[in-house]
């Protein structure tokens, strides 16, 4: 872990990672996503011929979404909430309309949501005597970012990029413990119009190395940076 974060604006950060696209996984470096959606499927293809009839167009756009959310979450796990998580979330939602690119900004919304169920049902899971103090920190961050987004000037004409936010908040420990994963994974596979029951455990590992090394390689291009105010 580097001492010194560089400082770096957040729309040159964001639209800097956005416009190259880059990926570490099984020991390749890819460096665009029609490269990223081949490498997948002929890896699952191998393990499942199952994977075989998957739409590579479809496949590609799954994972953009895929790269995009898991981008945005590593982004809450790192500022938690408040006015640099939110305006990360109008700034995306700026950057995918001016790019003509909001189908982007829709396809986000499934795994945005399985993020949130995932979340609810990890803190549920963690017993009554847990679940006082979970709520009311959830509650807590998600009053903060209404309190910031009136503060903004935003909180009715950006309501979609703020509940995307919230519903990633308090989520560390559910992505941590790999229950978000578990989540993701079968939302992933019924957008592709393929059931996760019928593939074969090694094409399902494959599967969640994917969609982890997404939210991996966000998490290390975060983690020695600082936000300019």
């Amino acid at each position: 872990m580097g001492f010194f974060k560089q400082q770096v604006n957040l729309e040159d950060f964001c639209r800097n990672f956005y416009d190259n696209p880059f990926f570490y996984l099984l020991e390749q470096k890819i460096d665009d996503m029609g490269g990223f959606a081949e490498f997948t499927k002929k890896a699952i293809v191998e393990a499942d011929s199952k994977f075989a009839d998957v739409d590579l167009q479809k496949l590609k756009d799954e994972l953009t979404f895929l790269r995009f959310e898991l981008f945005a979450l590593a982004w809450t796990h790192k500022f938690i909430s408040g006015k640099i998580v939110i305006a990360q979330s109008i700034f995306t939602k700026n950057y995918l309309k001016d790019k003509e690119m909001n189908d982007i900004w829709i396809g986000m919304n499934d795994y945005n949501e399985s993020i949130h169920d995932a979340t609810i049902h990890w803190l549920n899971g963690l017993g009554k005597i847990n679940m006082p103090f979970n709520t009311r920190m959830m509650g807590a961050l998600i009053d903060d970012n209404i309190k910031v987004a009136k503060e903004m000037g935003v909180i009715e004409a950006e309501a979609d990029a703020i509940k995307k936010v919230d519903n990633r908040l308090w989520s560390e420990n559910a992505w941590r413990q790999k229950f978000i994963l578990t989540y993701l994974q079968p939302t992933f596979y019924e957008n592709l119009n393929v059931n996760s029951e019928t593939l074969n455990d090694e094409a399902l590992v494959l599967g969640a190395i994917i969609i982890k090394s997404l939210y991996d390689d966000a998490k290390l291009s975060l983690d020695n940076i600082k936000i300019s105010k």
